[in-house]
């Protein structure tokens, strides 16, 4: 069945969701660009010596039961 729906959608940069980072939620809601900045500054230190970046995503409403920004770390492949 295909869906009519695009693939990227254009996102609101004043979107405010509550944020998660492992287990905790954060106590506001920020927007896609705060929890970028609150990831990349309380990153652990032995991330950033192994090179890792900071990575925001959104959880999805049907698949996660709630929307909500998750801020995670990760290496890119090159």
């Amino acid at each position: 069945m295909k869906s009519d729906k695009p693939l990227i959608v254009e996102q609101n940069m004043t979107e405010r969701l509550m944020v998660k980072v492992g287990l905790s939620t954060l106590d506001k809601p920020m927007t896609r660009e705060q929890a970028l900045r609150y990831g990349k500054r309380h990153m652990p230190a032995d991330l950033k010596r192994a090179g890792f970046e900071c990575f925001v995503g959104k959880s999805d409403a049907e698949m996660h039961g709630g929307v909500w920004f998750r801020i995670s770390y990760g290496k890119k492949t090159h």
